[in-house]
């Protein structure tokens, strides 16, 4: 397994094995993952002395390994490290090669794998046929892989499901459930709504009921409608998940009306500290950047902080496809993004020592360009200025900086070094600049791609079909977006600077395909948000593909994310890749330009 070696060349339920990296670089993170049937489980990989030892449970079909060196986790030439699980009389576990090609399809396409639908549905009809009792492990995903093959194999086989279903004496409130289920994959909705008229009229209180009840809430048109239904779910069945959820709505809702006293009212029947903390902060933070009802916001933005504090102390509500690690991470953020919340607030209250200091927190590692700023702007209001220099060259030689932190950072170079001209200051910044760039450059070049680019062609919002294959010998950048998409369009007008740089380059094409997109107007939409935000892109438009939840081209890219950036070279490959959008629109440009630089040169 590239630097790391398993003792065994099979794994068997129960028995202790040993992973030994050879090495001599620090691992960065690394995580393996039980496979119970379609289910990941995961878990922390903790090595002492270069080595970890793992004992697999006999519910275990595979494991998958996950180790993460330089920053980057090796994905093994897309295929992973994923192993079938042996029981004690080495036969392989029961589903075992099913387990591995739907995970390579899912969870593993967060870690650089490829899996795809054939090799999964092809795994989990031979594991079926050999094993059929675990059918009913994998009853919706089976269908659901069928129907990208084939639309009517898909209808045989949810058919045959329902067969087996209600071929039993009595029917369970969970078997009219995933009876209905089923239709609702098919998008059947007919057959849908009348196999829960039945589970109602067999379970009056059951969660058919409950799940009618709660779409009748989200139907409804005023607010004082919603509270009747909430009031009538809450007394018959209870707070529940999907009740949490419309409480956090009606919570947020009272918030916004100065509701103060209805607000709590809702906000105390939410249990899960983390979703009372997510509400709290939602309410503060748009308060924070109006500058509206702040001593309020200030109070609930401090409690979102102390529940998170508290639930970190608590790992029983980890989900299982989190490690432990990668829960607390996950902690750690959400801590850091509502301390970015309480510091704004803070800031406006002019309470700037308290601002510094959760700020300071905020930033984490100093990644997110829009927090940086941040940061700065509060030590210059408190006159730090040697600490805001140090710190605003710190994000721009990191690269995660914005025009506003270096116009900060000349006005603290200046009072920290009075006898210094503004021509030295240039030079710190140029050097900085030319630093970063190598730095970039050079990350880039190890990063490079040299795979086929898929074909396409695509209309535009005037109607005119663009295909790919005419673009061969051109650099084209492909960014996936949707008008829904904050991050997307956060970093348009950062593109939109990229567009207007190499619109006279005959050798750079910019195409923004607008992908994930509903509506019955959707190319309408699409251009009247490109015309009222004064965008200059040749947008194309994703099909979606027939009775698919796909979309045509993001389906042959592998887009699982937007925003994503594909980038073909002159030679029609695609040699890089570029998911999200790191907050800081200088970066951006910076990393489009070396791009098309590599790929000039």
């Amino acid at each position: 397994m590239g630097e790391f070696e398993m003792s065994t060349n099979k794994i068997i339920q129960n028995e202790p094995f040993t992973i030994t990296y050879n090495g001599d670089k620090k691992i960065d993170e690394s995580i393996f993952y039980n496979l119970v049937q379609s289910k990941p489980y995961a878990y922390d990989l903790n090595f002492n002395d270069n080595k970890a030892v793992i004992t697999v449970p006999d519910s275990v079909s595979a494991i998958s390994f996950h180790f993460k060196i330089d920053d980057k986790f090796d994905n093994n030439n897309k295929e992973g490290y994923l192993f079938p699980v042996y029981n004690k009389n080495e036969e392989i576990a029961k589903g075992a090669n099913a387990a591995i090609e739907y995970y390579k399809l899912g969870n593993g396409s967060d870690f650089g794998l490829k899996g795809s639908e054939e090799n999964s549905l092809k795994a989990l009809e031979k594991a079926i046929n050999t094993n059929p009792e675990i059918k009913e492990n994998w009853r919706l995903i089976h269908i659901q892989l069928a129907q990208i093959e084939n639309k009517d194999k898909a209808k045989r086989l949810a058919e045959s499901y329902i067969s087996d279903i209600t071929s039993k004496n009595n029917l369970t409130e969970e078997d009219y459930s995933n009876i209905s289920t089923i239709y609702a994959n098919l998008r059947n909705r007919a057959a849908m709504d009348s196999v829960s008229q039945i589970a109602m009229t067999k379970f009056p209180k059951g969660k058919a009921k409950q799940q009618s009840l709660m779409n009748n809430f989200y139907d409804a048109k005023t607010l004082a409608e919603k509270e009747k239904i909430f009031s009538e779910i809450e007394t018959s069945f209870g707070m529940n998940p999907s009740l949490t959820y419309a409480a956090t709505g009606l919570a947020a809702e009272k918030f916004k009306a100065g509701d103060e006293a209805n607000f709590k009212v809702y906000a105390d029947k939410i249990e899960g500290k983390q979703e009372k903390a997510g509400l709290y902060n939602s309410v503060a933070w748009p308060a924070a950047e109006s500058g509206e009802n702040l001593e309020m916001a200030s109070k609930l933005s401090k409690a979102s902080l102390d529940l998170i504090t508290v639930t970190k102390t608590d790992l029983s509500n980890k989900p299982q496809y989190l490690s432990k690690k990668q829960y607390e991470n996950s902690l750690n953020s959400t801590y850091n993004m509502y301390a970015d919340t309480y510091a704004l607030i803070q800031f406006k209250l002019g309470n700037i020592k308290e601002a510094i200091k959760y700020q300071s927190q905020a930033i984490g590692e100093g990644k997110e360009a829009e927090l940086n700023e941040r940061y700065i702007q509060f030590l210059m209001a408190d006159e730090q200025y040697e600490l805001a220099a140090k710190k605003a060259n710190s994000f721009l030689n990191s690269g995660n900086s914005t025009k506003k932190i270096t116009e900060y950072y000349k006005t603290a170079y200046t009072k920290v070094n009075p006898n210094k001209s503004i021509q030295d200051f240039n030079l710190i910044i140029a050097d900085l600049k030319e630093k970063n760039r190598k730095k970039e450059l050079a990350e880039l070049k190890k990063s490079m791609l040299d795979e086929e680019a898929p074909q396409f062609v695509l209309k535009n919002l005037e109607g005119k079909n663009i295909a790919l294959n005419e673009l061969k010998g051109k650099t084209v950048i492909l960014d996936f977006w949707a008008t829904w998409c904050g991050p997307c369009k956060a970093s348009f007008p950062g593109m939109q600077e990229v567009v207007e740089k190499y619109k006279e380059d005959e050798n750079v094409v910019l195409l923004f395909v607008d992908t994930f997109e509903n509506g019955a107007n959707r190319e309408k939409d699409v251009a009247k948000f490109i015309k009222d935000n004064n965008y200059d892109f040749h947008v194309l438009i994703d099909e979606k593909i027939k009775d698919s939840n796909k979309y045509e081209v993001a389906n042959k890219y592998g887009i699982t994310g937007i925003p994503t950036k594909v980038i073909i070279g002159p030679s029609g490959k695609i040699n890089f890749k570029s998911v999200g959008f790191s907050g800081s629109n200088d970066k951006l440009k910076q990393e489009m330009d070396l791009m098309i630089e590599l790929l000039k040169s």
